[in-house]
């Protein structure tokens, strides 16, 4: 077990950094950072080959341009959100950031795609991106958000708790494409008037020159903003080949 400082303009109490296995494997648990220290690469970086920041407070994942050997990381229990720029570790095959806020699935797993191409295991639990009965989904939602993840990394063996089926894997190549999940927009963007909204600023009325709505065979125009996501909608159905 070491010691390392936290950056900072006024001095915090040493992080308690332990290594194990030969120093392969790196863990800093329950130490409330709210990112990886940046001088543990240079110093462990060409050795570990297992890294653990659970239960902490990191938003980002940075400085893990040094760790070229690591097979597993894992992040579960803190705050990643979407936005992640992982440098390139060819020999990532485990990744677990259950119980985070990442809440767009797709630019999240364009990173993992780019990053980690030979990733086999990942586990996305309890964030909002991960449809199932954690989030109070059902188990169709989660078939979906799993052909998704599938089409995106289709070399995965296992996704969350469960294996990869070869039939799965032949469906999620077949349909994994139509099916992304698409993030429930905020109570604010709900409320928000439409003349604020930069979409709706080129819309326009109906020319005066129609009848009132209010005159038989009257129109009328209007911009509703409302979105239904039922999960009984039609339009999360799959249409398939013999049914067109």
């Amino acid at each position: 077990m070491e010691g390392t400082s936290s950056q900072g303009d006024e001095p915090k109490a040493q992080l308690e950094v332990t290594l194990q296995d030969d120093n392969k494997k790196l863990s800093i648990v329950g130490q409330d950072i709210d990112s990886f220290p940046e001088d543990l690469g240079p110093k462990h970086g060409q050795t570990v080959t297992q890294l653990d920041l659970s239960h902490n407070n990191i938003t980002k994942i940075t400085n893990l341009e040094h760790f070229t050997k690591l097979d597993s990381l894992v992040v579960d229990n803190n705050s990643l959100t979407s936005n992640q720029s992982f440098p390139p570790i060819k020999t990532l095959r485990t990744l677990c950031v259950n119980n985070n806020n990442i809440s767009e699935l797709e630019p999240f797993l364009n990173v993992v795609t780019e990053s980690f191409p030979n990733l086999t295991y990942l586990s996305l639990l309890k964030n909002p991106a991960c449809p199932n009965y954690f989030t109070g989904k059902d188990q169709e939602d989660y078939q979906r958000y799993r052909f998704f993840v599938l089409y995106k990394l289709p070399n995965l063996k296992y996704l969350d708790s469960s294996p990869v089926t070869e039939n799965e894997r032949k469906e999620a190549k077949r349909v994994g494409k139509f099916v992304g999940v698409v993030a429930r927009p905020s109570e604010e963007e709900y409320e928000k008037p439409a003349d604020e909204d930069p979409d709706m600023k080129d819309i326009k009325g109906l020319s005066t020159e129609l009848r009132a709505a209010d005159r038989p065979g009257g129109a009328s125009f209007g911009v509703s903003r409302y979105v239904y996501y039922g999960r009984q909608s039609e339009g999360n159905r799959f249409i398939r080949d013999d049914a067109l």
